[in-house]
């Protein structure tokens, strides 16, 4: 028989003891307790990689400065949508605008694109490549028609981002104090769906965050994050409709005014213009990647909600003190809770988890006994006194609601008697009046009456007077008589 070679032998050894050692290993992992959903709270939560793809409507605005990395943070943002594919040296993807050797806004394809609905644009920080167009010319009026026929721009970066939408969009927004806002920004109750994968609260990091004024914000401002003074990520609602004059482009509504417009036959058309006060040029993941990520699935046709739905806050818990070394009557569960913090253990579960631990020691004396026998009398009579002042209290409520009711009662007959009383004097002084507006008028008839009697009169009497006189003349000249003899 042959003998098996000492380096075979003792690599079978090795390989033995090997699998006996992994055997242990894994056995107690095995049998390990799953983990709580509670974490501590100074934890590193670090999320599992999901493969993502960036909307098939999302156009990436590709300058020259970084087409050719003369800036870092189109790259980042470029790596962060997972876009683009190295073609002859450099970064080229179909939904890259302005890698052509044409600008941006002036090319056929974004003209294409701004008489259409439902796409977004997202702009890298304009650090080199700052558009300046005449605002009032062809250009600067397809970059407002495109935000208004329904589409989204997403604005990166600090000061040339908020400079751009004032000079494009005609606005006054502002900056924070000093260029700068210490933040933290935590993110407002009502924003849209997509953004709640973003996180609650956004650091400022250096220099790197511009926030403006919430006060210079226009109308139909959006804030999504903010202190109580500035904002650096907010969504303004952006409307044109058209011009009364016939043949002007369309002109621009603020969204409180689109009802109006509307009546009077312009009905608005409306997009939304969002603004990232990040720079994003570090090189390395941060909170602000979110922010991003949740902006360009605003007009997303294929967007869903997570199939675990959005992380929320897990509860906190923070390590507590050993019973050994706790202190004073309250008595908490540990390590499950802290010193300072609420028990999550019912009072009464820790008191007959005391109980068992007393009675498996043999040490309970009778004057423990007879004091927790005590402190439970006492507790029920508190209970019982409570439940008194309870009822004592509903009952109270109650006789005060009966004398405010009678006394209400009372006081609304006084006001009927006197509103009748009231109306009674004010129909006796119409009733006044009116006879004396009759007396009146027909005083006044009977005046108009004698007024024409004697009109008539006077007629008459001039008439005989006439009459007199003509045949006194007649006889005059009759008889010859002077006037004085007659």
């Amino acid at each position: 028989m042959q003998r098996m070679p000492r380096a075979l032998a003792g690599a079978m050894v090795a390989s033995v003891l090997l699998a006996g050692a992994t055997l242990l290993i894994i056995v107690p992992s095995s049998f390990a307790p799953e983990q709580d959903e509670t974490e501590l709270l100074l934890k590193v939560d670090l999320e599992a990689h999901e493969p993502y793809s960036p909307p098939p409507n999302m156009y990436l605005w590709w300058g020259p400065s970084t087409n050719h990395r003369f800036v870092g943070s189109g790259e980042h943002i470029r790596h962060l949508l997972h876009m683009g594919q190295v073609e002859g040296g450099e970064w080229r993807d179909p939904m890259f605008l302005g890698n052509n050797g044409v600008a941006t806004f002036r090319s056929q394809r974004f003209r294409k694109i701004s008489e259409t609905c439902c796409s977004t644009i997202v702009v890298p920080p304009m650090e080199w490549d700052f558009p300046v167009y005449n605002t009032h010319k062809m250009i600067g009026q397809r970059i407002r028609n495109f935000v208004a026929n329904g589409n989204m721009l997403v604005l990166t970066g600090g000061i040339l981002a908020v400079e751009f939408i004032n000079s494009y969009f005609f606005y006054n927004i502002e900056l924070a104090d000093g260029n700068y806002s210490p933040g933290p920004y935590r993110r407002l109750k009502d924003i849209p769906e997509c953004m709640m994968q973003g996180p609650e609260v956004l650091p400022q990091k250096g220099i790197s965050v511009t926030a403006v004024k919430k006060d210079s914000l226009p109308s139909g401002t959006e804030v999504l994050w903010g202190t109580p003074r500035s904002s650096p990520v907010f969504m303004i609602k952006f409307c044109e409709a058209q011009s009364p004059d016939e043949g002007m482009p369309p002109t621009k509504v603020l969204p409180r005014d689109c009802p109006l417009a509307e009546k009077d036959g312009r009905p608005c058309s409306c997009g939304y213009i969002m603004y990232i006060g990040y720079n994003y040029q570090e090189q390395y993941p941060t909170r602000w990647d979110r922010v991003l990520r949740g902006a360009v699935e605003i007009m997303s046709p294929s967007y869903r909600t997570p199939a675990g739905g959005y992380k929320a806050n897990k509860e906190v818990v923070i390590p507590g003190t050993p019973p050994c070394l706790q202190k004073g009557n309250k008595k908490f569960d540990w390590p499950n809770t802290g010193a300072y913090s609420s028990s999550k253990v019912s009072q009464e579960n820790l008191a007959s988890k005391a109980e068992e631990k007393k009675g498996s020691r043999g040490r309970v004396s009778k004057a423990l006994v007879q004091a927790d026998q005590k402190i439970d009398a006492q507790q029920q009579e508190i209970d019982a006194l409570e439940n008194q002042v309870r009822t004592l209290s509903q009952q109270r409520d109650e006789a005060a609601m009966r004398r405010s009711g009678r006394a209400s009662s009372e006081s609304l007959h006084q006001l009927k008697s006197q509103a009748h009383q009231l109306l009674h004097e004010v129909h006796e002084r119409e009733a006044r009046r009116s006879r004396k507006d009759n007396t009146e008028a027909s005083l006044v008839k009977a005046v108009s009456t004698l007024s024409e009697d004697v009109k008539s009169i006077d007629t008459k009497m001039n008439h005989l007077t006439k009459i007199v006189s003509s045949r006194h003349k007649k006889v005059v000249d009759k008889y010859g008589i002077p006037n004085g003899n007659a």
